[in-house]
């Protein structure tokens, strides 16, 4: 079966349009470094800003970032009472948001948020290539396969699916995060196994996806330490941003000459979401055969 070249590595920027500090940091690390795509939110400060940067970067692939937590409601909060307060944003905590989502009574208010959020793109020309979201909430099992079939009726191939070996969490402790990030290593990869098989009946692939276990915390080391011990094709995501000491670290990470040398020396080739999807019609693969697995490292 075709699973796509072998090291293929797409770089991916969270929360794009967040703020004009992450909106520069995207240019900025797609212009000098190996950025090759970032995920929108529909609803941030910096919408219409961010959509300019990426018209003047055809070489960027743009993806929605669904945002039901940390963030404002693209809907009136008339439409969406149970989602977002009357100024219209959402819970801030995601794991306040996780259990309220567990109510089936807002299914259908969650539905016709995420549509929304599709249609603002598309009316802004952005046609995404790739779906992720804000906190990792889209694994949400009451929100993984409405947005799934949203993603798949707008032409949409990918979805992240956040999972990274043991020997990561084991290796980069993250400080002042306690357990937590074993906690999300074993409860995303529960979660993973479960939405892969829905995600395969509504068309969507994934690749393993790098960088859960140090949000927050994302530098070089991490990043080289993932070029010299993975394989691929794989995803790392990342959240850069002027503002703040962690995002500039990734910032100076993703803009990195040793980055690129280590990418270089391995024979990786720097992809985005549209290319893959090429690459995957090309070769006529189901849609469950172009992510590769991981195994332990």
């Amino acid at each position: 079966m075709a699973r796509g070249r072998e090291k293929d590595a797409v770089i991916v920027a969270d929360d794009f349009g967040s703020s004009s500090s992450v909106n520069l940091a995207v240019a900025e690390a797609h212009d000098r470094g190996i950025l090759t795509a970032a995920s929108l939110m529909a609803g941030g400060t910096a919408f219409e800003e961010a959509v300019e940067i990426a018209r003047k970067r055809r070489g960027l692939s743009v993806g929605l970032h669904v945002t039901l937590c940390d963030g404002r409601a693209v809907l009136p909060c008339s439409e969406v009472p149970g989602l977002a307060d009357p100024g219209g944003r959402f819970e801030n905590s995601p794991s306040k948001a996780w259990i309220k989502y567990r109510r089936p009574g807002l299914l259908g208010q969650l539905g016709r948020e995420i549509e929304a959020q599709f249609d603002r793109l598309e009316k802004a020309g952005v046609r995404p290539t790739h779906i992720d979201g804000h906190h990792h909430l889209h694994m949400h099992p009451a929100i993984f396969e409405l947005l799934c079939g949203h993603a798949s009726r707008r032409g949409v191939r990918w979805v992240r699916e956040p999972r990274e070996p043991l020997s990561h969490v084991l290796r980069f402790p993250s400080p002042g995060r306690g357990a937590m990030p074993f906690i999300e290593w074993a409860v995303f990869g529960v979660l993973g196994r479960m939405h892969e098989k829905k995600a395969r009946e509504y068309g969507l692939r994934s690749v393993d996806a790098y960088g859960l276990a140090r949000t927050g915390q994302f530098d070089e080391r991490y990043l080289l330490h993932i070029f010299d011990r993975v394989g691929g094709p794989l995803e790392i995501f990342t959240h850069p941003d002027t503002a703040t000491a962690a995002g500039q670290r990734e910032l100076e990470a993703l803009t990195s000459a040793a980055a690129r040398a280590a990418l270089a020396a391995r024979g990786a080739v720097l992809a985005g979401y549209r290319e893959l999807s090429e690459e995957a019609a090309a070769s006529k693969a189901p849609p469950h055969a172009y992510g590769k697995r991981m195994s332990s490292l």
